[in-house]
């Protein structure tokens, strides 16, 4: 463990505001804007603590969060959140925001067990929770592989990092390359609805053919001619070749076109999960899993297309 972490396990944070007590278990991931921490409340609950030297960031990440519950509607939106407070490190001040510590599988190791036909229904869900950021008026800015994790009993995906949540019409703050439009000269770095749109779509490829990402990228440099045509002539993307060419071309720009060109897939992958369910009766515990799976799909599928 790096010396220069700002608490180590079994640190108690003490709010200097709030005066709520963390101990701090370890540590979750850092980056270039802080770090986040596993840490126990009072109570024992186990929450996840974000910490960074600048207040900006967390406040605006507190106040997206806090507005999402708001137009949730019945959707796992975002981590719900605690505490925002400060603390002295060092003798520096240190921000930091307290919420949900969101468990899950990351999106690859689900599919990779589950298999590729649920990439749909992730992504459908991913549809729902975009559209409903996007009326607080803000795009989400770094979507990305990284930034979900999915509840395997439920399938049910979460956002889990809400860092790059960017209000409509300034720059997006943080991105990713493979799914930044700007990057492949496909569109402006600005924050809208269709920055998001083109972000679902890479983000499609790179779970159904993640060779693809390295090979389109070891050069360093974007080919958007070279990304078109991996997307034309790659099987595993042929059923989803008139979605992702309509993002290129700009005809799918909304979210709400986005899940019209998905929903197709999302019922195959259904009747691809029920025809799996007939053809292997139930011998032991890992063919009952595959039952079960089978009913959470259409449950989930219910959830995000029925009752949206």
């Amino acid at each position: 463990m790096s010396s220069d972490l700002l608490f180590r396990p079994g640190q108690t944070v003490t709010g200097l505001w709030h005066k709520r007590r963390y101990t701090v278990e370890g540590l979750l991931g850092r980056g270039a804007n802080g770090e986040v921490y596993r840490v126990t409340d009072s109570s024992g609950q186990t929450l996840a603590l974000k910490a960074a030297p600048l207040s900006s960031g967390l406040a605006l990440e507190h106040k997206i969060l806090k507005r999402l519950s708001e137009v949730a509607r019945g959707a796992d939106l975002g981590p719900r959140v605690f505490d925002l407070d400060d603390v002295q490190v060092g003798g520096q001040k240190q921000f930091f925001l307290v919420m949900e510590l969101v468990r899950g599988t990351t999106l690859p190791a689900f599919l990779d067990r589950r298999g590729r036909h649920w990439t749909p229904v992730l992504l459908l869900q991913l549809c729902t929770y975009l559209e409903r950021l996007h009326e607080t008026g803000n795009a989400f800015g770094d979507l990305k592989a990284e930034n979900c994790l999915v509840e395997e009993a439920r399938g049910a995906v979460r956002l889990v990092d809400f860092g790059g949540v960017t209000p409509f019409g300034r720059g997006v703050k943080e991105y990713t390359e493979w799914y930044d439009r700007a990057w492949w000269g496909r569109g402006s770095r600005m924050a809208e609805e269709d920055y998001d749109v083109f972000a679902l779509a890479m983000l499609a490829i790179a779970l159904l053919a993640p060779d693809l990402r390295k090979a389109l990228t070891e050069s360093g440099v974007p080919n958007g001619s070279r990304l078109r045509q991996a997307v034309s002539s790659d099987a595993r993307l042929a059923d989803w070749r008139g979605l992702l060419q309509g993002v290129f071309d700009g005809r799918v720009r909304t979210i709400s076109a986005f899940r019209q060109e998905l929903l197709p897939l999302v019922k195959a992958g259904v009747r691809l999960e029920q025809k799996e369910k007939v053809r292997r009766k139930p011998r032991d515990w890992t063919d009952w899993l595959v039952v079960g799976s089978g009913l959470v799909l259409m449950l989930v599928f219910c959830q995000f297309v029925l009752f949206r």
